[in-house]
């Protein structure tokens, strides 16, 4: 799985928030942090597929996940904050993976 991928939902909970029901009344620090960190995980779909299929592989993610993102930030705000948790253990692990470290 490319590691791009697992920084799209981190990346949606700094872009949206949780607990701000307007996008106008996000913090701006916030919001640059969110959209750097969506261009970083588009820098990061090459691994280890390559740029075509991490690309296609990405984008079928982003729409999905921010489906998801959206839904849960509507009717199970908390339980987001938790996910964006579980995705930055899964990018950790598939990042060890990619290194060689486990098998």
């Amino acid at each position: 799985m490319p590691l791009g991928i697992f920084l799209i939902w981190p990346a949606l909970h700094l872009l949206y928030s949780v607990k701000e029901t307007h996008s106008i009344k996000i913090a701006k620090p916030r919001r640059i942090g969110g959209i750097l960190l969506l261009l970083f995980s588009i820098l990061l779909v090459g691994q280890p597929f390559g740029w075509e299929q991490g690309i296609f592989y990405w984008l079928f993610s982003l729409m999905a996940l921010a489906l998801s993102f959206v839904q849960l930030r509507i009717f199970q705000s908390e339980s987001v904050p938790y996910l964006t948790v579980l995705s930055l253990i899964f990018l950790t692990i598939n990042f060890y993976q990619q290194m060689g470290g486990l098998s």
